[in-house]
């Protein structure tokens, strides 16, 4: 795969975003194959460029670390959130303008026909604890990213409401997990029935 945009990518931004997207994919569906393969730290750099047909460099353009690669965002959870903030005034944002924005990502993974793949990720990040912190330290900056474009007046209440959306999400993923869903076990929910469930449990804690 070529180091450079093309012609066609430079005249046409949305072109170059989707082509980003899609080669960020491809190596993150790498690593997570390699990861549940061999095991996290098993796993090289070179091995996921290879397995994705790009070459290190490449890697390097996309993500900073392997790390980072087994912890990419695949379906949009943050962008969904960035959505709303930027056709929403943030001090008008409400919890469960979050917790709806979660939802409509939750659906689409419900309704992948390859669902298994949100279930093989998260276990391959839940068993690591390096992998674990990882993710927050992405999770973190994403945040901080979009604190940055909102006024310092809703700053505090944005970041408080994004960690308690954040935390009912990961608590959904994991009960999803833990309940079989993924594979299809008889009368499992799916992940957006638990999220929705919990978001109407966390008022009576």
């Amino acid at each position: 795969m070529p180091d450079t945009d093309t012609p066609a990518e430079r005249r046409n931004p949305d072109l170059r975003a989707r082509r980003r997207r899609q080669t960020e994919l491809e190596i993150h569906a790498a690593a997570v194959a390699l990861a549940i393969e061999r095991g996290t730290d098993q796993v090289t750099v070179d091995e996921i460029a290879a397995r994705a047909g790009v070459s290190a460099r490449t890697f390097f353009r996309y993500f900073a670390t392997r790390d980072r690669a087994l912890v990419y965002d695949p379906w949009g959870i943050s962008d969904a959130v960035d959505e709303l903030f930027a056709r929403t005034d943030p001090h008008e944002v409400r919890l469960r303008d979050v917790e709806e924005a979660f939802g409509s990502v939750l659906a689409k993974i419900d309704n992948d026909a390859d669902v298994g793949a949100a279930a093989r990720m998260y276990k391959v990040v839940a068993s690591s604890p390096q992998l674990m912190a990882a993710a927050t330290a992405a999770a973190n900056e994403r945040t901080d990213g979009l604190l940055a474009t909102i006024p310092a007046t809703a700053r505090s209440r944005v970041r408080f409401m994004l960690a308690v959306a954040g935390t009912v999400l990961f608590a959904a993923f994991r009960e999803w997990n833990e309940t079989g869903s993924p594979t299809g076990a008889l009368g499992a929910p799916p992940v957006l029935a638990i999220y929705r469930r919990l978001c109407r449990e966390l008022p009576t804690l």
